[in-house]
């Protein structure tokens, strides 16, 4: 990998750290250039009139909805990070690492509920879903990955917590979404990633109707939970499931994400938290 070369932008939007760091959690800007999500993570009193070229006007919810206008205000919230990878791989410090950058927002992971105070948190710069989604460049991957590496390393971090925006609030966020190559961290000892087995391209639907209820469903529910996903364990294909299992394919199965319960879901499932909690 690349020698890490940090540029230093200080940005005012941060507290104090009320949790000891165990996560590093992985966005999309989710804007049209790097230099425009620099600005805004710096902004003290950021306005949507200021970065109307550079946002979605319809941003979309995980599920391809479109957001309501609640969800929309100017003024916008304040944000940062504590690192901004470009797209030409160019690493920009926002936020010291001792101090607790606002980048998370409402979110459940492994039991933790203040994932801004317990992670670091790295925005790479990419369009993401309301902007077509790009390819991630290959040099902006390599430098992710060396910052990653270093963070894990320095911090004594467990690598199953790296962990994407989407997992920690998947009824929000879809970030870094499904062009994100997780596999791959994975195999670099900086993720988790289930082993191959029969059922991999098995995508019979068992439960693809909203409002089921069936005890399947709950033991589905039970392995996400053991996962880390803060999902109700109540037997119901409902609103709150199908935004974790999209998460969760998101990640572990980006080639079909249906929110949906089919063959594959239910083995993927079952081998990741395997990983996470062996018999």
């Amino acid at each position: 990998m690349m020698p890490l070369e940090i540029i230093q932008s200080p940005s005012p939007n941060f507290d104090e750290r009320k949790r000891p760091i165990r996560f590093v959690v992985l966005h999309y800007t989710g804007m049209q250039s790097a230099d425009a999500a620099l600005r805004v993570l710096s902004d003290p009193a950021p306005m949507r009139t200021a970065y109307l070229n550079d946002i979605p006007t319809n941003p979309l919810l995980p599920d391809g909805t479109p957001a309501p206008k609640t969800l929309v205000p100017s003024p916008m919230s304040r944000v940062s990070s504590h690192y901004l990878v470009y797209e030409d791989g160019r690493i920009f410090q926002l936020v010291d690492e001792s101090k607790r950058a606002w980048h998370a927002g409402r979110g459940f992971w492994d039991g933790e509920t203040d994932m801004n105070s317990a992670s670091i948190g790295i925005e790479i710069a990419n369009g993401g879903d309301d902007f077509g989604l790009p390819d991630y460049p290959e040099v902006q991957i390599e430098r992710v990955m060396a910052l990653v590496a270093d963070i894990v390393s320095r911090h004594g971090l467990d690598r199953q917590h790296v962990i994407g925006h989407s997992d920690l609030a998947p009824m929000r966020k879809s970030d870094p979404g499904e062009k994100f190559p997780w596999k791959r961290f994975a195999e670099a000892g900086l993720s988790i990633w289930p082993e191959p087995a029969l059922e991999d391209g098995d995508q019979r639907n068992l439960f693809d109707v909203d409002g089921m209820m069936d005890r399947g469903i709950a033991a589905v529910q039970t392995g996400l939970g053991t996962i880390g996903y803060g999902v109700t364990v109540n037997g119901i294909l409902d609103t709150e499931t199908r935004a974790t299992l999209r998460a969760f394919q998101r990640r572990f199965r980006p080639s079909k994400v249906d929110g949906f319960i089919d063959v594959e879901t239910v083995s993927l499932v079952g081998r990741v938290a395997a990983i996470l909690r062996p018999a």
